[in-house]
């Protein structure tokens, strides 16, 4: 694996737990925010899901370079589905 290789798997691999402590982070604020009403707990909350909001965006470039796609194109079904 030469250093591009690695350089993007390594990347690609930090954005993946990025993720997942973001979900994490944002659910257990989201439970401190229902059970205390902080409000702290909800600027938590909106920093956490901003976050994950732009860790999906490139876990979306990284599907596209998997895939064979430019690193404009959109991902596949974006248009025709919702997503609440």
């Amino acid at each position: 694996m030469n250093y591009e290789q690695k350089f993007l798997k390594d990347f690609e691999d930090w954005v993946k737990t990025q993720i997942m402590i973001n979900e994490m982070a944002m659910e257990e604020s989201r439970k401190v925010l229902e059970a205390d009403r902080d409000e702290r707990a909800a600027d938590a909350y909106i920093r956490y899901e901003s976050k994950l909001d732009a860790y999906r965006f490139i876990e979306g470039k990284f599907a596209n370079y998997a895939a064979g796609k430019d690193f404009h194109d959109l991902p596949d079904g974006l248009f025709g589905e919702r997503h609440y």
